[in-house]
């Protein structure tokens, strides 16, 4: 259940997401909240983390989701979660961020400590050769989940502005409740129907 690979459609939407969410700051570098690593990576990782939005959208059982442009936190992810994205060890392209990222939730001030926040990795980040059809995606799998406020703990802390979690320190995804989520209560309500 907590590991999803994306179609070829899904990927040409992630794609286009991902161009959408950098296209109204190209070549305004200026504009970037933390840093800049140029509009084609900057895009790349747009890409990569609509992935995982819309992987872990699949993961709890919502069908209809296409990942938002440009909402700037007014809105969440994917129905009741934030969604935190993790590069793989060894991937050593300028958007994979730093080695002691990696594998580790990044939680900054501006993050509600009410939030649940869920760590994605793998999926688009991964280099694959697609040969014949079915042209299988890497998978997206989902690491593990932790409210906003156990995050942000002296032993976490990167910055003054900035945790890192490691994923040993998040819960288990089997932990993760998912009744009030609207695909899980439609595939709990047809399992019910069924028996």
């Amino acid at each position: 259940m907590w590991t999803y690979s994306l179609t070829v459609e899904e990927v040409a939407l992630v794609c286009q997401v991902g161009y959408e969410r950098q296209a109204e700051m190209f070549g305004q570098p200026e504009r970037n909240v933390n840093y800049y690593e140029g509009d084609h990576w900057e895009m790349l990782q747009h890409t990569i983390c609509a992935g995982s939005e819309l992987a872990f959208a699949r993961m709890i059982g919502i069908k209809e989701f296409t990942p938002h442009v440009n909402k700037f936190k007014t809105e969440l992810d994917v129905d009741g979660f934030e969604v935190r994205y993790t590069f793989p060890q060894g991937c050593n392209a300028p958007c994979c961020a730093s080695e002691s990222s990696r594998g580790r939730l990044r939680m900054t001030r501006r993050d509600d400590d009410d939030q649940i926040y869920v760590l994605i990795g793998g999926g688009l980040a991964i280099r694959t050769k697609m040969e014949t059809p079915p042209y299988t995606m890497p998978p997206y799998v989902a690491l593990g989940w932790a409210y906003g406020h156990e995050c942000k703990k002296p032993e976490f802390i990167y910055n003054a502005t900035t945790w890192y979690v490691p994923r040993a320190e998040l819960h288990p995804m089997d932990t993760l409740d998912l009744s009030n989520v609207q695909g899980m209560r439609q595939l709990l309500q047809g399992t019910q129907q069924n028996n």
